[in-house]
Formats: C-alpha cells, structure tokens, sequence
C-alpha cells in the first residue's frame, strides 16, 4: 500500500496534474482499496479547514491584494530607492528592499513579486539588467514576503504545528533582514560586474528624504498595528488580519487610487487565491488521514530516531528531505503534509519549537525557488517577460538558491537568530 501511495502520488505530479487533485485522488484510491467508507475522505476535508484561525488567510491575502493595488506599493519603493538607489545595482537593490517592505505589509510570496515586479520591472529592462538577471532577483526577492511577518505561511504552519504564530511572526524578522542584506550584496556585486544599472549622482536633499520617509510612514505602520495587537494580547491573529484588511482599505481611499473596478477585482483575486490554498488544505488533511493509517509517519520517527544521533543531524535531514520534495511540490502542500511528522519528532530532540519553525519557514522559502514548481520563481519570469522559461534565469537563479540555502544553514546552526526576538518579547 506505501508503495502503491508513493508511485501514485509521484506519477501524477511527473503528468502535471495540480496538487490539490493528486493528494485527492491518492486519498480515495488508498482508502477505496483499504475497503474503507470514502465518506471518511469528505469527513476529513471538512475538519481541515474547519478552524477559526484559517479566516486569518483570505483576510491576510486580501490585506495584501488591497495594499498592492491601492497606492502603498510606490511609496515603500520610493523609501527603498532613497536608501539604496544610489549604490552599484541601486535599482536592484531597490526591488529586494521594496519586497521586504511590502512583505511586511502583505504576507504573500506572489503578490509581493508582483506587486512590486510591476512597477520596478519596466525600470530594470530602461537601465540595461538582463531579464534573466531580473527575473532571478524579482522573483526570489517575493519569499520575503514569506519570511518577514505577517505571513501566511506562518499562519498555516503555526495552525498545523501547533505553533504560536505571534511568535513565528516576531522570529521572522531577523532571518528577514539577513535574507534581505545577502540578496543585496549579492545584487550590487553582480551589478557592479555585469556592467548591470545606473548609478544615480543625483543627492537627495533633506527636505526631499523627509517627504519620502513621510509618505512610507503610514504604510510600515501596518505590521507594527499587527504584531502589536497580537503581542498586547488585545487580538488574536485572525482578528489582526481583519485589521490589516481595514488598514489598508483606508490607506488606499486616502491615496485615492482604490476604485470600485480595481476593488471588484481585488476581491475576486482574493477569493480564488484563497480558494485554491483552502482546497490544498482539505485533501491534505484527508492524506494526512491515509498516511497515518497506513504508520508512514512512525516508520518516518523511526527512521530518524535510527539515522540522527543528534539534533543538529535531524534539521539537516529534514531540510535536505524538504530541499528535494519543495522541487517537486508546493509549499502549502508540504506544510499540511509533513509538519505534523516532523513536529513531535523535533519535540523528541528537545528542539525548540520556534527555532524548528523557522528552519522549516526558510526551507519552504527554498523551495519557493527551486525548479521547476518554484511558485515565485515562475511569477518572477512571468512578470519579466510572459514567453520566458525557468530555464533562462540560469546561472544567476543557482546563485541565488546557494544563497537562500546559506542562510538556511546559518539558522540551523545559530538557533538565537529566530529565538531572540521571540524570548525577548515573551520576558517583556
């Protein structure tokens, strides 16, 4: 039965066949051959997303979608251009800058790449970077997004591993900022290399800085609002969500570039994108049902209890394991399928929770850039040029994920860079 799941599960994803529906059709096939009710299969599906804290997601993606669309995107750009702008590979430095920003206001890998791809793309191709250059920088800049709270990611890791997600969102802030300084001095040493971009001369005055700074204000207040209100104990994460949706709702009329057309496709995006992680979130529970009957996640304890003598070798397993299936898989669905395994095993090794989650948030973050289901790296080559392949962004996209995955072991073996924050706080 194992065997029959594996070839199955893998067969239809070699064929193309979206997640959602793979992880379904395994579930029912396993059960129908168990001789087992497949009402079991619709019982499941509905107790996976019948959560209240799962409201925090099409909120968070709705948050995110207005504050894209609704004039904040440009202020934080002009922010990240006054600090950046002036270096070798500014306008590059820009676009990571601007994509942490806007991950700290939207939560989403996709919706940062193109929210802020849409804007600085145009200017990149103006000052002569390559498109395969582009696209490896705009569209891994987007898992920041996943990495610098709020994120949504965490939301549903937090949810599925019984983790707090107040704390994820606090420990994401320094892995955040080392993801963010890497990619720029990566960007700048390439730029300055590739004869890539236009160095600006032109100084900004005080007075011109101040009314940049000024203007982004507002928008970077968004997840002070959030984490504050989490932290303070006056609102749960869901409830945090509903704010960061108002939030930007009032921005955006403030900024006057919110319409009734661009709100009419604002909420239809939002439905189908949370329509889609919701449906992942359902079969995945119902897997989950089947691999648990069929004792894969103790053989899996098992075998890490026989092959990692210590906990330092059990996150490199675990991440070579997620390095391999994120280049197979999505994100979403790696989350609901393989952090319930993982969890009690990391408890076994008197790992600390927060420090598990955040290995596992910046493994998920690879992934989001591996070939060939790498979602940001997709979105990154669709926004740069729709007939581009992944295939184009080499070598540069290699360069990036050996980046992503140094500082994926630097978090395995420093655990205080995502504890910090998260104790400091919890003492205060």
């Amino acid at each position: 039965m194992i065997i029959a799941i594996l070839v199955a599960f893998f067969t239809l994803l070699f064929l193309g066949m979206p997640i959602a529906f793979t992880i379904g059709l395994v579930s029912m096939g396993a059960l129908f051959f168990s001789d087992v009710s497949l009402e079991i299969l619709i019982q499941r599906m509905f107790s996976g997303v019948n959560n209240f804290s799962y409201l925090a997601l099409p909120l968070f993606i709705l948050a995110g979608n207005i504050m894209g669309k609704g004039g904040l995107t440009k202020r934080l750009m002009a922010l990240a251009d006054a600090l950046v702008g002036r270096f070798a590979g500014g306008l590059g430095m820009t676009a990571v800058v601007t994509s942490a920003f806007f991950g700290a206001v939207s939560g989403s890998t996709v919706a940062t790449t193109y929210a802020v791809g849409s804007v600085i793309v145009p200017r990149m191709k103006e000052q002569r970077y390559s498109n395969s250059f582009i696209a490896s920088i705009i569209g891994p800049a987007g898992v920041l997004g996943l990495i610098i709270p709020p994120s949504i990611t965490m939301v549903i890791l937090g949810i599925t591993a019984n983790i707090s997600i107040g704390k994820l969102f606090i420990a994401g802030f320094l892995p955040g900022l080392l993801l963010t300084v890497a990619f720029c001095v990566y960007v700048s040493y390439m730029s300055k290399k590739q004869g890539y971009g236009v160095i600006e001369t032109k100084k900004l005055s005080g007075k011109e800085f101040w009314k940049i700074c000024r203007e982004a204000f507002f928008p970077l207040m968004s997840p002070i609002f959030i984490l504050g209100g989490i932290f303070s104990g006056l609102v749960t994460a869901t409830e945090a969500a509903v704010i960061a949706v108002v939030y930007g709702f009032i921005l955006s009329l403030f900024y006057r570039e919110l319409n009734i057309r661009v709100f009419k496709d604002i909420m239809a995006n939002s439905a189908v994108t949370s329509a889609i992680i919701l449906i992942i979130i359902s079969f995945a529970n119902a897997f989950t049902y089947v691999l648990t009957a069929n004792r894969i996640p103790a053989m899996i304890s098992e075998f890490f209890l026989k092959m990692a003598h210590t906990p330092l070798q059990f996150l490199l397993i675990v991440s070579v394991i997620l390095l391999v299936l994120g280049t197979l898989t999505e994100v979403t669905s790696l989350i609901i399928l393989l952090s319930p395994i993982f969890m009690p095993i990391a408890m076994n090794y008197g790992i600390d929770p927060i420090h598990f989650g955040m290995v596992l948030i910046m493994n998920f973050a690879l992934a989001n850039i591996t070939p060939p289901v790498g979602l940001s790296l997709i979105a990154g080559c669709s926004i740069t040029d729709r007939k581009m392949g992944i295939e184009n962004t080499f070598p540069y996209v290699l360069h990036i994920i050996g980046i992503v995955a140094l500082v994926v072991l630097i978090i395995i073996f420093v655990p205080s860079i995502s504890t910090a924050l998260p104790n400091l706080f919890s003492k205060g």
